[in-house]
């Protein structure tokens, strides 16, 4: 009887130490599955407040953004490319822009004397990055870019590739990415010193190369977004010797620039739209259209006169109108 005894006190004592075993483990994994069930939620969470911010800063980009680079020794803004990016933004109310950041300069101090091809350099490489910048944050906003003369050099190096052994600068490739570029619909260079006769998009009259011409036989990856703008009298793109025709193409092509912009973004599903308070440079036109009313006023950056202009001349507070050269003054 005491062996039998001894015998259920010690199955007694195994049971018990199996249930304390298993409560322990089943209480152990309880704890951990609270703490993965809570880890879970909060990566849930992070995903969807991250996916919400993605989604807010998404809706703030426009449905267009406009690059405009300006001419050497123009000051700081779009130069005479802000004839064509102005209007683009007359025709287009969910359309923004911006100035290319770059010195714009050929050795005159009024631009800290930096060289040109250290500026075509600088140039390249600051268009790159605010197009790349503004690409990985706005993915699905079209793109436009408008250089004139030095600013259309270093948009057509940056878009067109070849390197540009005139001004030192080695990089072959396209400097954009790949999602950049498929987002830029429309490139407009304006008395570019790049030309060389036989390209594709080439408008004008000019049968010569400019004084940083292209190779022979060099051909654009995206020739077909590009329209590029030069005259036979032009010193600069071409071999002639009058200047005044170098900063008249907004006046003699702004219009038809713009009627190639409208083309390519609605083949990308955008139309024209009037933009409630923006007043159009008018571009070749044998009619002046009507100034704009006295009460209104340019922005930052905006034209605000020059030869063939007849938009408001009064800048907004506190900018003031000044003449960047005969055929277009700006805000600033």
């Amino acid at each position: 009887m005491n062996r039998l005894n001894t015998a259920l006190n010690s199955a007694q004592f195994v049971s018990n130490l199996l249930i304390s075993i298993i409560s322990s483990i089943a209480s152990r994994l309880s704890s951990i599955i609270m703490s993965l069930s809570k880890l879970f939620t909060y990566i849930l969470l992070g995903a969807a407040v991250a996916t919400a911010f993605e989604e807010e800063k998404r809706q703030s980009c426009p449905n267009i953004h406009v690059f405009g680079a300006r001419e050497t020794t123009a000051p700081a803004g779009y130069g005479t490319a802000g004839v064509v990016v102005n209007l683009v933004l007359g025709a287009h109310s969910d359309a923004t822009a911006e100035a290319i950041s770059y010195p714009a300069c050929g050795g005159q101090s009024s631009c800290g004397g930096v060289s040109y091809a250290n500026s075509v350099v600088q140039g390249v490489s600051a268009v790159t990055s605010a197009v790349n910048s503004f690409n990985s944050r706005c993915p699905n906003t079209k793109l436009v870019l408008v250089g004139y003369s030095q600013g259309g050099q270093i948009m057509d190096d940056a878009f067109c590739g070849g390197g540009d052994s005139n001004e030192g600068l080695p990089n072959t490739g396209v400097t954009f990415t790949a999602a950049a570029v498929n987002q830029i619909k429309a490139a407009i260079f304006m008395g570019d010193p790049r030309h060389i006769v036989g390209l594709p998009y080439n408008v004008g009259t000019c049968q010569a190369s400019g004084f940083a011409p292209r190779p022979a036989g060099f051909t654009c990856p995206n020739a077909s977004k590009i329209k590029s703008y030069c005259d036979a009298a032009d010193p600069y793109c071409c071999n002639g010797n009058n200047a005044n025709t170098h900063q008249g193409y907004g006046t003699e092509y702004g219009q038809q620039a713009l009627s190639f912009i409208n083309a390519q973004l609605a083949a990308s599903g955008t139309s024209p739209t009037s933009a409630p308070g923006t007043t159009p440079v008018p571009g070749t036109t044998s009619t002046p259209s009507s100034p704009a009313p006295t009460g209104s006023t340019v922005a930052h950056w905006g034209q605000c006169g020059g030869q063939g202009y007849t938009g408001s001349t009064v800048c907004a507070a506190p900018y003031t109108c000044q003449a960047a050269n005969a055929y277009y003054s700006q805000c600033l």
